[in-house]
């Protein structure tokens, strides 16, 4: 629930929706959006807002939850127009005064509602807390069949979409049902938990299931505040080596804002464009069509204006699909990957410094570089060839050649494009090379040459230049 206010290596991934299902969204939507996730072999991060949980489970909104924990004062509290005439919209400001009539409440004639245990701490809003959460507890079905069925597609290909990692302010366990295996991280846990893995949602203002975590009233939204950088360094990795893709925001949440200000300060590119980051706002009611624009993030500390891509569509169903996993990772178990992943960790870290373990060197140095062996030890195939002679992720060429990111290339590659009336992306060269990952057309990476980085730096440094096509 969100308020509503105004105002690693990276590889090409080719996702195209079914072309046997029609398109709502133009070609150039779908180009666009692909072209913020092309560069990335990693899948996307998904940042998701409330709604999501309105769409799906007819969770309410912030406004809708205070409305909801009010109505059980009956007629011995104010309207909640009484809160919007005394605060205007400042949706904390209104909790934190509903809070404390609940307070009141639960300590005379509303004890009966609460768990006895509530009335042991110290936290005299856990309360307001614990009516919203089990609203939404009530409200999410346990699995995603029970779901209305106008949706069925639509969530089915959002499931399919197999994100990195999740975060989100939502209180609620819907995503916990549509991405099955995937672990809750939960408020300050973020800050504890190794970002070295993969198939966690980070609910970072807490979860339904836990309702003293709930960041809802005036003191959890400062205590946040305080944190709100602890928890954008240790979110970065995410949001630098992903593409990141905002779902169900309207990003009037001053929190998150402030998260991605931080963000901003160290992603932006000199333009204050955060390049790998997108909003997706859906429009069912569009009547111009689906459209592009920017949003404007500014930093008060410094003066400085972050921008991010904007996509109003009007069809969700066709966004999923373009974000599609491709088909080898489809069937690859969240958890698996974390209890490898930890127990690679705990390897590295505790039982071959402690001496716990023998270490052959020479085996390990043999198998990590065979490109065939190790990845049969874990229980894992390739999906597609070798490419000894396309080897590069478009990041590499763009380190090998000094340059901030694989975005710096783009106006480089639109150069040849001009100049010589070749789309070095649109073919099979021998600077370029779309790889097949899987049994779908669609479904494929790209990978450049040491030639390419040659015809680059030519063209960087000024000099004239050839195509070998």
């Amino acid at each position: 629930m969100t308020p509503k206010k105004s105002k690693a290596d990276a590889v090409e991934i080719e996702q195209r929706p079914d072309e046997s299902e029609k398109s709502e969204t133009p070609a150039a939507i779908v180009d666009a959006i692909r072209s913020i996730i092309e560069e990335f072999e990693v899948q996307p991060v998904l940042f998701v807002g409330a709604g999501i949980a309105r769409r799906y489970i007819n969770a309410p909104d912030w406004e809708g939850a205070l409305r909801y924990a009010l109505g059980f004062l009956g007629e011995s509290a104010p309207p909640y127009t009484y809160f919007v005439q005394k605060f205007g919209d400042d949706k904390v400001e209104i909790g934190t005064a509903i809070a404390a009539l609940i307070f009141e409440w639960a300590w005379g004639v509303g004890k009966s509602h609460f768990d006895p245990v509530l009335f042991e701490g110290t936290d005299r809003h856990v309360f307001l807390k614990a009516l919203i959460a089990k609203r939404l507890v009530d409200l999410t079905p346990v699995d995603s069949n029970k779901l209305n069925k106008d949706f069925i597609a639509e969530i089915a290909a959002l499931e399919a979409i197999r994100p990195h990692a999740i975060i989100t302010t939502n209180y609620d366990a819907l995503l916990e049902m549509i991405f099955k295996g995937y672990e809750p991280i939960v408020g300050r846990g973020v800050l504890k938990y190794d970002l070295n893995s993969y198939g966690e949602i980070f609910h970072i203002h807490g979860m339904a299931t836990d309702p003293a975590s709930l960041v809802l009233t005036k003191d959890n939204y400062k205590n946040w505040h305080k944190q709100s950088r602890y928890f954008a360094a240790k979110l970065l990795t995410y949001f630098i080596e992903h593409p990141v893709l905002i779902f169900g925001y309207g990003l009037g949440d001053p929190n998150v804002r402030t998260l991605l200000q931080d963000i901003g300060r160290i992603a932006a590119d000199d333009t204050g464009l955060v390049p790998n980051v997108a909003q997706i706002i859906w429009r069912p009611e569009l009547k111009a069509g689906p459209s592009q624009s920017e949003v404007v993030i500014d930093d008060e500390e410094d003066g400085r204006q972050y921008r991010l891509k904007v996509f109003n569509v009007s069809s969700l169903l066709d966004i999923f699909k373009i974000l599609s996993a491709r088909h080898e990772l489809k069937q690859v178990n969240p958890a698996l990957l974390r209890s490898l992943a930890a127990r690679l960790m705990k390897l590295t870290r505790k039982d071959i410094p402690g001496g716990t373990v023998e270490v052959d060197y020479a085996t390990l140095e043999k198998v990590t570089n065979d490109d065939v062996h190790l990845p049969r030890m874990l229980g894992l195939t390739f999906a597609d060839t070798d490419n000894k002679t396309h080897p590069l992720t478009l990041t590499q060429v763009a380190d090998e050649l000094g340059l901030k990111g694989w975005n710096a290339l783009n106006p480089i590659i639109r150069k040849i494009r001009d100049e010589k009336g070749v789309d070095l992306r649109r073919s099979d060269n021998v600077y370029h090379e779309r790889i097949k990952t899987g049994k779908k057309e669609s479904s494929a990476v790209r990978k450049w040459s040491h030639e390419a980085v040659d015809l680059f730096r030519d063209i960087i440094s000024g000099k004239a230049y050839k195509l070998r096509i």
